[in-house]
This record gives structure tokens, C-alpha cells and sequence, in this order.
């Protein structure tokens, strides 16, 4: 996925979070124009990419490998061994 300078003006504004009895975010509300903002981002994703992205748990483990191999902390697999 190329790299994209971010800046404070291109973040979704949230008027107001729905939550559950226990106060864990359930929804948001936007505003019409933030939705359109938000679609046109997500139109950028590819199409393999998206079950990525709807899978938290791999998403964050896909993102822990690539703060590993940037630090350095990678090895050689030995398919072999699998």
C-alpha cells in the first residue's frame, strides 16, 4: 500500500459515538459529507486487500511482523521445517 502523508483536516469527524451498556463504542455518527470522505477512502483499499482489513486480530499481527522486520528482528524460514 503506497505511503500518504497524513494531515489533522483528513480525519473522519465523529459527532458522537453509540455505545453499549458497558461504554464500548458500538457505532458512530458523521455527517453526510464525512460518509462520502469515508467511502472514497475506502475505495482505495484493493479489493485483495480487504479481507485484511476486516480481520483485526491478523491486521494487528500482520502489523507487529513489520515493525519486527524493520527493527532487524527476522530470520531465514526453513520451509523444511514446517
Amino acid at each position: 500500500m503506497p505511503a500518504v502523508a497524513k494531515q489533522k483536516d483528513d480525519r473522519i469527524k465523529v459527532e458522537q459515538f453509540i455505545t453499549d451498556t458497558e461504554g464500548h463504542k458500538m457505532a458512530a455518527v458523521i455527517d453526510m459529507e464525512e460518509l462520502n470522505r469515508l467511502k472514497t477512502v475506502l475505495d482505495l483499499i484493493p479489493a485483495s486487500e480487504t479481507w485484511l482489513y476486516k480481520n483485526k486480530n491478523v491486521l494487528e499481527s500482520v502489523q507487529r511482523g513489520l515493525k519486527q522486520a524493520a527493527k532487524g528482528k527476522i530470520k531465514k524460514l526453513a520451509i523444511n521445517e514446517l
